[in-house]
């Protein structure tokens, strides 16, 4: 499979069936160009405005929100819910994180993940192929709790979102800190990741948005 990402929580991915899946589509509000985007499934964490954009989706795609669950061509998916603050959802709700099987990897999304999973969550995500985690504080966890959150869940691979970026004007962290905290203040984003199983990358990779710049 092929992953991009296109800015914020938004990223693409197509499976080698050409089946392909958007994540968490965002609004003018984030302050990054908004692309059309052709997709087969589309999944939404929770209904805030910068993950819940149609506007950007072309044609009519399956679309699962929350928990839902979907199967569209080759991709499995079902999603477990966590909370969008650290008082359980007191102040921004509900958020869902979202497992994807596809190719045989298993690929989590954390959506606006905003405290440290419960035990039956971090259960549900262990040992991902990929998990894709909000890092920039502030709306979501920080670098500190992200770094907390995969010592807990044991990805094989990190690549952090969320975080503010040339364009992006919210009130969040740049991925500095998060690179710092995890020994990764060398990566160098990368346009694009194939992955397939047995050939998934170990640590910490930054990933160059297509709607934004670094």
């Amino acid at each position: 499979m092929k992953l991009s990402w296109m800015g914020h929580s938004c990223f693409r991915m197509t499976a080698q069936d050409g089946t392909v899946v958007i994540t968490d589509p965002y609004d003018d509000s984030v302050g990054i160009e908004m692309l059309p985007l052709r997709a087969d499934l589309v999944t939404m964490s929770h209904e805030h405005h910068d993950h819940n954009c149609e506007q950007m989706l072309i044609g009519h795609p399956v679309i699962a929100r929350g928990v839902e669950e979907a199967h569209v061509g080759g991709v499995e998916t079902r999603a477990v819910s966590s909370y969008h603050d650290e008082v359980r959802g007191a102040k921004r709700g509900e958020n869902a994180l979202r497992i994807f099987a596809i190719d045989g990897l298993k690929l989590v999304h954390a959506g606006d993940l905003g405290c440290m999973p419960e035990e039956s969550v971090l259960e549900a995500i262990a040992g991902a192929d990929v998990l894709l985690l909000p890092v920039g504080g502030f709306y979501t966890i920080d670098a500190s709790a992200a770094k907390r959150v995969i010592a807990a869940a044991r990805p094989r691979c990190v690549i952090p979102m969320h975080f503010r970026t040339a364009r992006c004007g919210y009130p969040i962290a740049g991925v500095a800190p998060f690179l710092a905290a995890m020994g990764a203040q060398d990566a160098q984003p990368v346009r694009e990741l194939e992955l397939e199983c047995g050939r998934v990358p170990a640590g910490v990779v930054l990933l160059q948005p297509e709607a934004d710049a670094l």
